[in-house]
């Protein structure tokens, strides 16, 4: 079974993906998300934070 994090040594560069309640970093070599970096959107602060391609 494979981990569900990333385990590379040495990371290069990371990039964003999102969900409809936060945010969190992928590594760009083994394109697994970073363990911890999960952050949630204010859903209180009156913005829109979803991305919806209607």
């Amino acid at each position: 079974m494979g981990d569900e994090y990333c385990t590379c040594n040495g990371r290069t560069s990371i990039y964003t993906e999102n969900d409809d309640w936060g945010f969190w970093d992928v590594c760009c070599n083994c394109n697994k998300p970073v363990e911890c970096s999960y952050t949630y959107f204010n859903h209180y602060d009156g913005e829109d934070h979803c991305d919806y391609d209607d």
